[in-house]
């Protein structure tokens, strides 16, 4: 008995104490795999295992914007701003498009479409806030676009009450103000190739994923912990999805890379059509229309991504209070922090199979292209 006492005596806080570190070890192993900016994807098989660096390049161009900021400071200094602003002002505008005037209100909306050059262009908020005297509110909120009556309201509400000039940035479909009896601002966006697009969202997934996991956690959608365990002893579903090939997924007829008429996905007609269920249909025609309608009554400027120079051209002529001296920023700005590193190069063959279904996604990108390159024919023709 005595010896028994004395093993119990001695083991039972050595294994209390294993329990807790093992614990601690866990809850380390979690932080890090799950927030670290720096994390590593462990992809098993056969013994061995990879390790890829997912976030690198964003923490590396984080500091370049960060030292480039007294440059861009004294490029644009305020006797420059003064000349060019007064040169914007006293040149009058006439439009081929219904937005005929140049626009002069000191509040705008940016209802980014995703992966249509939307941190380039928040990146150039931020510095032309500084530059041109305005605010920029960036929303943190990613995964709620389409809105309820009543979230439209608080929402009009929250950024009308922002004290002007600002420009509010944020993922979420087209809201007209004027239904809750507030005046609209200003509207502008981009917009960019469907096809394009939908190969970029894929392999941003993919590289981002540990970021959407914690969009989940936060929206109380799955709990990550046993979200990992699960994972821990059956990897091979999320790491093969890591892994996935776009063209092999479009080729094998996955759900993921297949678009159904009818069926509803967040493209781009729905962020300029509205909140309604119609708006996100695929191949609607009145969802088209009723695009194509708001943007020619509501939106300034809408840019288009493989024509990102015209864009800021109009958006600087059109837009001078928020946009002056875009075009020389463009021109000297770092490396895009977003970039997909691990995107790859698809077929014409995978993107004309992809195009055949997107109809009205393409007849609206067209319809935006020639829009814009109106608009930049007018300020060409009046210097």
């Amino acid at each position: 008995m005595r010896v028994y006492s004395t093993i119990k005596n001695i083991l039972l806080p050595f294994l209390f104490f294993s329990i807790v570190l093992f614990l601690c070890c866990l809850r380390q192993f979690d932080y890090n795999f799950f927030q670290k900016s720096n994390h590593r994807f462990l992809t098993f098989g056969k013994g061995t295992y990879t390790k890829m660096n997912t976030v690198q390049k964003h923490l590396k161009e984080t500091k370049k914007h960060r030292d480039t900021k007294d440059n861009y400071e004294d490029l644009f200094s305020q006797n420059l701003l003064m000349r060019h602003n007064k040169e914007l002002t006293n040149r009058s505008m006439k439009s081929s498009t219904k937005n005929k005037q140049m626009a002069n209100s000191n509040k705008l909306l940016y209802n980014r479409v995703p992966k249509s050059g939307s941190e380039t262009m928040n990146f150039l908020l931020n510095k032309l806030s500084k530059l041109n005297d305005f605010k920029h509110h960036h929303s943190h909120v990613f995964d709620k676009r389409r809105l309820s009556e009543d979230e439209q309201r608080a929402f009009a509400c929250e950024v009308i009450e922002k004290k002007p000039p600002f420009v509010y940035d944020r993922h979420v479909y087209f809201t007209d103000f004027t239904k809750f009896t507030y005046s609209n601002p200003l509207y502008i966006n981009n917009i960019r190739d469907p096809v394009e697009k939908i190969i970029s969202r894929f392999y941003y997934w993919r590289t981002s994923s540990v970021h959407v996991f914690e969009q989940l956690r936060s929206a109380t959608k799955v709990n990550i912990s046993s979200y990992l365990f699960s994972y821990l002893f059956h990897p091979l579903n999320f790491f093969q999805w890591v892994k996935k090939d776009f063209e092999q997924c479009v080729l094998t007829h996955d759900p993921e890379c297949t678009f159904i008429t009818g069926q509803p996905y967040d493209l781009a007609i729905p962020y300029f059509c509205g909140h309604e269920e119609e708006c996100t249909l695929l191949n609607s025609k009145t969802a088209l229309e009723r695009a194509k309608k708001n943007v020619l009554k509501y939106y300034t400027v809408v840019g288009v991504l493989e024509e990102m120079n015209k864009t800021l051209k109009v958006l600087e002529t059109y837009i001078p209070q928020f946009f002056t001296g875009v075009s020389a920023l463009y021109n000297i700005k770092p490396k895009v922090k977003n970039k997909t590193s691990r995107k790859k190069m698809v077929s014409k063959q995978v993107k004309d199979i992809l195009k055949q279904n997107l109809t009205m996604e393409y007849e609206f990108y067209n319809f935006i292209h020639k829009r814009l390159n109106d608009q930049f024919n007018a300020v060409k023709n009046r210097r």
